[in-house]
């Protein structure tokens, strides 16, 4: 049996959320439903649970706001949001789990999966610290990445991967100090993922990161000098809009 508290100001989204779990997924106690953030931090420092579903905005506080305010997180997360585009791109980036409202079954079954692993595992996760760092930076430059690899995650600083470079389904990061992951995103996927942090996708198999070029040749499209000592060519149909953003750096 999970212990689990729902933390959501929308009675209806409370009641919605404890129906999808009596009725689906037994094996879950819903221990307390908070509508407000101080409520929230009083119960789970006093009932301890295993799984926290966190409504995003419940003005005049935050979901984030309550994580800060606690000393010890020794729980997992689910967030839960409606529409805060920003925030959902923040999750993405620190690899953390969401559900978009509204949501089903199936949805609601596949975090549950994520989440039953992680206890399973038994594995310590920085997610949740990468994560509030990147909302509390006011720097992009001081963006963490949380990277799926073969064997679990890495977490590097944005800029200092210097290209990315697709290979079928994966994608090979290269790093300013020379290391290299090969991560299990597509390079479409991984475009995204870097979409305001200055990269442009050169061509169908190369994306690099702007702050890392040292030369740039003309040519038919041009080729570009990365600061780690590779050539990486530009797409012909590519050259206007590189070189357009090239001039902003």
């Amino acid at each position: 049996m999970y212990t689990a508290f729902i933390v959501d100001d929308e009675k209806h989204q409370q009641e919605t959320l404890v129906d999808l779990l009596t009725e689906n997924f037994p094996q879950y106690s819903v221990a307390a439903v908070c509508s407000s953030v101080p409520e929230a931090v009083e119960k789970i420092k006093s009932l301890k649970p295993q799984l926290v579903f966190l409504d995003v905005v419940m003005p005049p506080h935050t979901g984030f706001d309550l994580l800060t305010q606690l000393e010890e997180r020794n729980f997992e997360v689910i967030f839960t949001t409606s529409h805060e585009q920003y925030a959902i791109h923040a999750f993405k980036v620190s690899a953390v789990d969401y559900l978009l409202k509204p949501f089903g079954k199936n949805e609601l079954g596949d975090a549950l999966k994520k989440f039953e692993g992680k206890i399973s595992d038994k594995k310590s996760s920085r997610h949740m610290e990468v994560l509030l760092q990147n909302l509390n930076s006011t720097a992009l430059d001081h963006t963490k990445i949380a990277l799926p690899t073969l064997s679990g995650f890495v977490f590097v600083q944005v800029k200092d991967i210097v290209r990315c470079k697709a290979d079928n389904t994966y994608t090979t990061f290269f790093i300013s100090d020379k290391r290299q992951f090969v991560v299990s995103k597509s390079m479409k996927e991984c475009e995204e993922l870097l979409r305001d942090f200055n990269f442009f996708r050169t061509h169908v198999s190369h994306l690099i990161n702007m702050n890392q070029i040292s030369e740039y040749l003309k040519g038919d499209g041009g080729t570009v000098k990365m600061t780690d000592g590779a050539s990486v060519d530009v797409s012909r149909h590519k050259k206007d809009e590189f070189l357009k953003q090239l001039r902003k750096i």
